[in-house]
């Protein structure tokens, strides 16, 4: 999952206070990320990206992150009426990598930037909260595994959710950390 935002060049005085709650989102509770998500998307341009499991699977992790990545973006130039092919843009991201299908001199990569970019920060939160709204929904469509409170994550009740009822067609197959603690084999 990847968030994009473009925040405007002017602020109102409340829309500043908006951001001045801005962070990491994992240091965020899910309440006040969606707080701050509804407010980010009322007045920016904003961009949600995700990579299907197929995607994930294929491509690991790391690449269809940057896939998603590169889908927000897309999703943002479209609301603002932009082209990812302009030369006046410049992208930031949170962490080391770049996004393979745009020019280097387009982005810049800012390890822990979601602590130092406010455009960074917002889109961590949009993401995360989309992501946990999605969460939500599956958790309520496959109960058992604790999703609506580990989010996904390899937790012990989510671990025992899956030796209980076996995987679902949403769980990754190739997840080597899980298939080690369950002592499953990989793309069982």
């Amino acid at each position: 999952m990847g968030g994009a935002v473009c925040l405007p060049r002017q602020l109102t005085p409340s829309q500043k206070r908006l951001l001045h709650w801005l962070n990491d989102s994992k240091k965020l509770t899910p309440a006040l990320r969606a707080e701050l998500s509804e407010g980010i998307h009322s007045f920016c341009w904003t961009g949600i990206g995700e990579a299907s499991l197929e995607e994930i699977q294929a491509l690991n992790i790391h690449y269809a992150s940057l896939l998603s990545l590169y889908r927000a973006l897309e999703q943002l130039c479209q609301q603002a009426g932009l082209s990812l092919e302009q030369q006046d843009l410049l992208v930031v991201m949170d962490g080391r990598a770049t996004i393979p299908d745009l020019p280097a001199d387009m982005q810049m990569a800012i390890v822990k930037g979601d602590g130092s970019s406010a455009a960074i920060a917002a889109a961590s939160i949009i993401a995360k909260h989309h992501r946990d709204l999605g969460i939500q929904r599956l958790s309520e469509q496959y109960p058992g595994y604790g999703w609506e409170v580990n989010m996904g994550y390899p937790t012990p009740a989510h671990l025992a959710g899956i030796q209980t009822l076996g995987v679902t067609p949403l769980h990754r197959k190739n997840f080597k950390k899980v298939h080690e603690q369950l002592a499953l084999p990989l793309n069982a």
